[in-house]
């Protein structure tokens, strides 16, 4: 039985449509009747960018970077989120005027009313302008709010230490627990939950008013070690066999137009309705497959090919597979023992412990019914 794609024709056809084909919707630019999108590509060199999740700018607004610093008791991110730390909780104000307390009970409040949580051992913050606000909670103790950090790898003010006010330099420590992103106006908070180079999203807090036009739930692929799995596949198969010659021409190409095919901020559209598949440019399209080997994974399509010409396992230890180009050799999916793909926001990679991959799968799911 031969493979559905001809490989020594369907990449190049694809490839040279790359400039011309359908292009991704960008994350910035959506009017009200526009369907809220399920995948977003962003990159991730040298950094996550959380305003490439097209989920708005975090609350920073027209702010001017600046640098973390203190302010009085308090202190203020590079971006001009301003940190206050009382016995009562950790209160963000974030240049758009919303504001978030993280009380010492775990739970997570926004001014108008609205609530999540808890996370009784702490959480960590991610924000928009790249500062992270990491709380520790102590359930057991009087002074519940134990510790809080503020900062980057290279500079964490520590407002609040051991239960008490504080104005110290922190370490770059090691944190195990639950990390959430501020996004929207900054009170737009989700848990984000990664497997390999995809992120997935599930919202854990909004104001009510903004919850009929934010996503439930969003996959954020990251691009960069797509790009670079293709640009390191093409140099690991070296066989004389014509259609692995052929195949291997075909992943040069994809690697050569990666950034056309997988554009920062773009927002893919749905190429089947019952089914978790998405446009690209060029007439390529993407699938998350949930079942069979290492699942989940994620196919790149030539078009409406039936198999895949490179698959992606979802997992911290990621990998590229290249398709079984040889018609001699139909009963493998596979060729080659995979390409690893360099590791990617290993902070954020599921943890067992908390179940967390779990998590992520019943997420997937519910997006992609």
């Amino acid at each position: 039985m031969g493979r559905s794609m001809s490989w020594g024709l369907a990449p190049f056809v694809s490839c040279a449509l790359l400039a011309q084909g359908p292009v991704p919707r960008d994350a910035s630019h959506k009017t009200p009747a526009t369907p809220l999108p399920e995948v977003v590509l962003a990159s991730c060199s040298p950094q996550l960018r959380l305003g490439e999740f097209g989920l708005g700018d975090g609350g920073l607004g027209t702010a001017e970077p600046g640098t973390t610093r203190w302010r009085g008791d308090d202190c203020v991110t590079a971006g001009g989120i301003a940190i206050a730390c009382r016995s009562v909780g950790v209160k963000l104000t974030f240049p758009s005027g919303r504001e978030l307390l993280v009380a010492p009970d775990g739970f997570l409040h926004l001014r108008s009313g609205e609530r999540a949580g808890p996370f009784p051992l702490g959480l960590e913050l991610w924000l928009a302008d790249g500062q992270t606000v990491r709380i520790g909670l102590a359930p057991g103790s009087n002074e519940r709010l134990r510790d809080v950090v503020v900062g980057d790898r290279d500079q964490r003010l520590q407002p609040w230490r051991r239960g008490e006010p504080a104005a110290e330099f922190a370490r770059d420590g090691a944190w195990a627990g639950v990390r959430l992103f501020c996004l929207g106006d900054g009170g737009d908070v989700y848990r984000g939950v990664a497997l390999g180079p995809l992120l997935v999203l599930d919202r854990v807090l909004i104001a009510d008013e903004r919850a009929a036009t934010t996503p439930e739930q969003r996959l954020v692929l990251l691009t960069t070690p797509l790009a670079q799995s293709l640009r390191t596949m093409q140099r690991q198969h070296r066989e004389p066999d014509a259609a692995v010659r052929q195949a291997m021409k075909g992943i040069a190409e994809l690697a050569l137009h990666a950034d056309r095919l997988f554009p920062s901020g773009a927002e893919l559209a749905r190429a089947e309705h019952d089914r978790p598949r998405w446009l690209l440019r060029g007439g390529f399209e993407l699938e998350l497959d949930l079942q069979g080997p290492l699942a989940p994974r994620l196919g790149l399509f030539a078009g409406r090919d039936r198999d895949p010409v490179v698959e992606w396992t979802l997992r911290a230890e990621a990998a590229a597979f290249l398709g079984n180009p040889r018609e001699d050799q139909a009963d493998k999916r596979w060729h080659g023992n995979g390409t690893r793909l360099p590791r990617v926001v290993p902070e954020l990679q599921a943890k067992e412990e908390l179940f967390e991959r779990a998590l992520a799968l019943r997420v997937i799911a519910r997006l992609t019914r």
